[in-house]
């Protein structure tokens, strides 16, 4: 009886790894079927970073397994998070990444790509470019100068990939500048300082001096200043002082060229 009890565990224990490795096996076929493996990837959305080298990304990634042998090609199996992580990590130029199956062997890569507000500048020869939220994103090309507001504090390194200002202050000091255009001025960059403090460089060499918040008082106050023919005259938005200081409330200091 207990030899027969014997042959019957031994004869259980056979097909249950009779079974198992017939699973195993029909998984691992299942995984590495050609027709469930993406081979082909397709991008759209890219203008400033070129195609090919998303591509080449996403491939790298692909070609990596899980646990040593399922292959993370697999139709099934793609790793999206990963894929969007490692887009978001190589290229800083992108804001965001959708990622979803063409068919069966085809990826589908839609990448967003940062929009420049301004210039960052360490240099008033290096100078890179920055998104709306304060993020810099890749090198500013040459002449970009002209086309946006140059942002500066000396010796003031940004690596690529970098939050330089926060969002909230950004757009105040944006919309500031576009305020000071609105009033027939011609604001060309903003000198960051210490404490607080920061300067508006006009066209013609005029200086603003502000600190950091103070937008709509400093504003009001420039305004009511330049309505006086008397203290402030402006010839096609060139004004007649060296700086206007706007630090301290309804104080107002300025120096005659």
């Amino acid at each position: 009886m207990a030899r027969k009890e014997r042959r019957r565990k031994i004869r259980k224990i056979f097909l249950l790894s009779v079974l198992f490795t017939a699973a195993a096996a029909g998984i691992v076929y299942g995984l590495s079927r050609p027709e469930l493996r993406i081979i082909s990837i397709e991008v759209a959305g890219s203008r400033q970073v070129q195609e090919e080298l998303i591509q080449r990304t996403v491939a790298n990634v692909m070609k990596r397994t899980y646990l040593w042998f399922i292959p993370k090609s697999h139709t099934l199996l793609y790793p999206k998070t990963e894929l969007k992580e490692s887009l978001m990590k190589e290229f800083p130029a992108l804001s965001g990444v959708s990622i979803s199956l063409k068919s069966l062997s085809a990826l589908r890569v839609f990448v967003y790509e940062r929009e420049p507000q301004a210039l960052w500048c360490a240099s008033r020869q290096e100078c890179s470019m920055m998104d709306k939220t304060g993020f810099v994103f890749a090198p500013a090309e040459m002449g970009m100068e002209q086309m946006y507001y140059r942002f500066l504090k000396m010796d003031a390194k940004a690596p690529i990939g970098t939050e330089v200002i926060p969002q909230e202050e950004l757009s105040k000091l944006l919309l500031f500048l576009k305020k000071l255009e609105m009033a027939g001025l011609e604001p060309r960059e903003v000198l960051l300082k210490e404490q607080d403090e920061l300067e508006v460089v006009l066209s013609f060499g005029t200086r603003l001096l502000l600190r950091s918040g103070n937008y709509d008082t400093a504003l009001i106050n420039l305004e009511t200043l330049m309505e006086q023919d008397n203290l402030l005259s402006r010839n096609k938005g060139e004004l007649s002082v060296s700086y206007i200081d706007l630090r301290y409330g309804n104080k107002i200091y300025f120096k005659p060229r």
